[in-house]
């Protein structure tokens, strides 16, 4: 099933699970990983999606597709956080020291697979906003140990310095431990 966002999907807070939720219609409801108190007043407008939000729904979508070697409904979970974060998640400071400055650097373009590595392992992530300087990005794998102390779970965000983006490229074999 392919699914398209349309002006009818609208956005929610959903007080009992603490967390935004999307109507996409047809009895068809997703839950976003982001809790009341990482999101802007924004997220508790009730508002449908936007057309801003759909063009971005559409190139996420087209370019994890494109990328990551997961099923399609994993793709779609994604792409819907990354709206999500995109929209509504409060600004973050970069984080850069816990993660080692890359040998070789990936473009930080929106909708970009990368890797960071932490003292501990590497992991990857989608860059969901990005400036000349700094990135945000989406935990696309289960955890990340960041150091003996710190851990992110998955579709947690975070905001580094883009020499600390290492790129990715997919062999068809190979797998993200992540659905």
């Amino acid at each position: 099933m392919h699914i398209k966002p349309n002006k009818d999907w609208k956005w929610n807070f959903c007080h009992k699970q603490n967390k935004l939720t999307l109507d996409m219609g047809g009895g068809m409801l997703f839950v976003s990983a982001f809790e009341k108190r990482h999101l802007v007043n924004d997220a508790f407008a009730n508002d449908h999606m936007s057309i801003e939000q759909g063009e971005d729904f559409t190139t996420f979508f087209e370019k994890l597709d494109g990328q990551l070697p997961v099923p399609t409904d994993f793709i779609y979970q994604i792409t819907l956080n990354c709206v999500t974060a995109k929209s509504f998640y409060k600004p973050l400071m970069p984080k850069s020291w816990f993660f080692e400055a890359a040998s070789s650097v990936s473009s930080a373009i929106v909708g970009n697979v990368v890797k960071l590595q932490s003292t501990c392992e590497a992991r990857h992530y989608v860059v969901v906003e990005s400036n000349p300087n700094a990135s945000t990005l989406l935990l696309i794998e289960k955890s990340h140990t960041l150091n003996d102390v710190k851990c992110l779970n998955q579709f947690e965000l975070i905001k580094v310095m883009n020499d600390r983006l290492v790129p990715v490229k997919f062999e068809t074999s190979q797998n993200v431990s992540a659905a």
